[in-house]
């Protein structure tokens, strides 16, 4: 990707562990939603609330993540994150329902660390001016992941059983976890040993907070994730009880819109670096993903499979592909030194779209009888984000500080 890359060691190793990591840890967070169709008793209102408290548990994971990252690693905070959510997959399968919301706890503390223990590597071997594209790659990981839940899950669970599905996706995370241990020995030599949350604390909120485009920059994540976790979490439900479309089908048209997401994420990324401008392809995206809500909102009965994908397919290249472009953004406004703590700030917010988004959403949806009125209304959330953008990006920053991130 760089020059500096193969000096870190086996470059294609570590961005093949980075995207299965990423992908594994997506899949795992996605899989109670994707799954909820074929397990007895789920309703929308526990879709969104285990969806939340995915996320709450996530915004504690990015938060200590730095943290994580300095003491033991990036690689090693990586495999205590699927360890993690190969334990609350464990949980799903046992299928005793007093289990789901510690199983919801303990996948988003395994996620958390993820992506800024990522971040953090990447921005070591990457120029400013390919932020946008090689952080765009490595993301492609989350759709791969939401492709890999609706494809693979439910054909799995009808060929054996849902229980079945989850064990078989824990033991994917233990084995991926187990292959990464090799690049401990490259990316984790610079780990201090000792982990201090409260000072990491400080200085992320201080560095996110402090900095006006960084602050805009989170706040419209926040809204952004809000759109995608409502995509992600609710489509199968959509397109099986109220368009009814058959689970393999609706896993078709959902594997889709996660691998229009994947080939967005390049795209965007491609584009934010050509035209050197991440804000502005942050707005288009705002711009492209309203319109696609509006579009499935509209969807019905009498719709075909193709022009239900080519919705889905906008719906993802947007409402799923926006995140690289944000992170690689954040990476180059972050102080020096501070991109993990930068990172795991700024997706603090990032999660608190998403605990608050998918409960409203389904709230929203169950008052009014439809999921179709509630895409229709999430309409106006990216609207708002391209103003916030767009305001945000005329700002001058605050000064920073450029201390070295231990």
């Amino acid at each position: 990707m760089t020059a500096a890359l193969p000096a870190a060691g086996r470059p294609a190793l570590m961005l093949a562990s980075t995207l299965a990591i990423q992908m594994l840890a997506t899949a795992a967070t996605l899989s109670f939603a994707v799954l909820a169709p074929a397990i007895p008793g789920v309703t929308l209102t526990s879709v969104g609330l285990f969806l939340s408290l995915v996320y709450v548990g996530g915004m504690a994971g990015s938060l200590a993540g730095a943290g994580m990252v300095g003491a033991w690693g990036p690689v090693r905070a990586s495999q205590l994150g699927l360890v993690a959510q190969a334990a609350a997959l464990g949980m799903l399968a046992t299928g005793v329902p007093e289990l789901r919301p510690l199983a919801a706890l303990a996948s988003g503390l395994g996620y958390g660390p993820i992506t800024p223990a990522s971040s953090q590597i990447l921005a070591r071997t990457t120029s400013a001016g390919r932020m946008g594209f090689v952080f765009s790659l490595k993301q492609t990981g989350v759709p791969l992941g939401g492709l890999l839940a609706g494809a693979v899950l439910p054909p799995l669970a009808a060929l054996t059983s849902w229980q079945a599905a989850f064990g078989a996706l824990a033991a994917t995370a233990l084995a991926i976890a187990m292959l990464s241990q090799p690049l401990r020995a490259t990316h984790d030599d610079a780990a201090s040993g000792g982990f201090v949350l409260a000072a990491n604390l400080r200085q992320m909120f201080g560095d996110v907070l402090g900095d006006r485009r960084l602050r805009s920059m989170a706040a419209v994540s926040l809204l952004f994730s809000a759109c995608q976790l409502s995509v992600s979490g609710y489509l199968m439900t959509y397109l099986t009880t109220e368009i009814g479309i058959g689970l393999t089908q609706a896993g078709l048209i959902y594997a889709v819109a996660q691998g229009a997401g994947i080939a967005g994420r390049i795209a965007w990324g491609h584009l934010a670096d050509m035209a050197r401008a991440p804000r502005g392809v942050l707005i288009l995206l705002a711009i492209l993903m309203s319109a696609g809500t509006v579009a499935t909102g509209m969807f019905t009965a009498q719709w075909t499979l193709v022009p239900l994908c080519l919705v889905a397919a906008l719906l993802g290249a947007t409402a799923i592909g926006w995140n690289g472009v944000y992170l690689g953004e954040v990476a180059r406004l972050a102080p020096p030194g501070r991109v993990a703590s930068v990172t795991g700030g700024a997706l603090f917010c990032t999660y608190f779209g998403v605990v608050s988004g998918p409960a409203a959403f389904g709230y929203f949806a169950q008052r009014v009888n439809s999921l179709g009125l509630a895409y229709l209304a999430l309409a106006g959330v990216p609207v708002l984000a391209a103003g916030l953008l767009f305001w945000g990006g005329r700002a001058r920053p605050a000064a920073r500080t450029t201390d070295f991130d231990g």
